[in-house]
C-alpha cells in the first residue's frame, strides 16, 4: 500500500486511493487501537467535517471503525478545522477528526486527526496508524475489536457551534467590539458558512455575507482563498472596511 498520510493528513479524489471508504474506515479502527494504549476509559472521538457531498459517505465509514473499536462517537455535523481541535481538548476527548480537503474542488476529501490536547499527529504516530491500515489490508486486524457489548455508541452534540464560537469569542479583548465596522465574510461555501457570520455579528460587526449557500458541490468554487475576485469586488462595492 502507498503512503496515505501527507502533509496535512490524509487527502485525495473521493473513491480513488487513498479516500475511500474502506480506507477510511480503516484508518479509525487502526487510530482507535493506537489511542486506546494505556487508557482506563472509555474512549470518545469527535468527528466534524465541511459541506462536501462526499462527507455523507465518508463520515459513516470513520463512524463505523471507531465504533467497531470501542470508541464512542460524538458527531458536529459542519464545523471549520480549528473548532475540532478546540473541542477536542475542551471535552476532554481522545481523538478529534476533521473531514476535508479545505481549499480543493469538492470532487476532493480529507481526513486529519487531532491528538487529545488538539494537536495534529506527530510523524511518529501516524506512521503507527498507516502501517496497522497496510497489515488490515493484507491480513486483517492484528488486534482484538470490541466484543459485540462493548461496540461504541454515537450521538450528536448538540450546540457544537455554539460552544466553539464561545471558546473563540472567549480569546477576543472585553472591552473591545467592532461596532460601526463593515465586514464582508466569504465563507466558500464551505464548514464555516453559519459561525464566521454569525459570531462577527455577535461582536458588533455589520456583515455582509458571500459564499453561504452550500449545495455540496460549489465548495471553494469561484470562492473562497482561491478565488478572492469576487470578496474584492464586494468590498469595493458596498465600501466595506475590510475583507475576509
Amino acid at each position: 500500500m502507498s503512503k496515505l498520510f501527507g502533509t496535512d493528513g490524509i487527502r485525495g479524489t473521493v473513491n480513488a486511493h487513498p479516500m475511500t471508504s474502506r480506507i477510511a474506515m480503516d484508518v479509525a479502527v487502526a487510530a482507535g487501537h493506537v489511542f486506546r494504549q494505556g487508557l482506563k476509559h472509555r474512549p470518545t472521538v469527535l468527528i466534524a467535517k465541511d459541506t462536501r457531498l462526499s462527507g455523507y459517505q465518508m463520515e459513516p465509514a470513520m463512524v463505523s471503525g471507531f465504533t467497531s473499536a470501542g470508541w464512542d462517537v460524538l458527531l458536529l455535523g459542519p464545523m471549520p478545522t480549528p473548532a475540532v481541535a478546540a473541542l477536542t481538548r475542551s471535552m476532554r476527548a481522545d481523538l478529534g477528526v476533521m473531514l476535508s480537503a479545505s481549499h480543493n474542488p469538492y470532487h476532493d476529501n480529507g481526513i486529519k486527526l487531532f491528538g487529545p490536547q488538539g494537536y495534529k499527529l506527530s510523524d511518529a504516530v501516524e506512521a503507527q496508524i498507516e502501517a496497522s491500515v497496510a497489515r488490515m489490508a493484507n491480513e486483517g486486524p492484528d488486534f482484538a475489536l470490541a466484543e459485540p457489548d462493548k461496540l461504541g455508541r454515537v450521538r450528536r452534540l448538540d450546540g457544537a457551534a455554539g460552544r466553539y464560537m464561545e471558546l473563540v469569542k472567549a480569546s477576543f479583548p472585553d472591552d473591545l467590539r467592532l461596532d460601526g465596522l463593515q465586514v464582508a465574510v466569504d465563507c466558500a461555501h464551505g464548514a464555516a458558512y453559519r459561525i464566521a457570520p454569525r459570531m462577527l455579528y455577535e461582536l458588533g460587526a455589520d456583515v455582509i455575507e458571500l459564499g453561504v449557500e452550500p449545495d455540496g458541490l460549489n465548495i471553494n468554487r469561484d470562492c473562497g482563498a482561491t478565488a478572492p475576485e469576487a470578496l474584492r469586488r464586494k468590498v469595493a462595492e458596498v465600501g466595506a472596511d475590510i475583507g475576509l
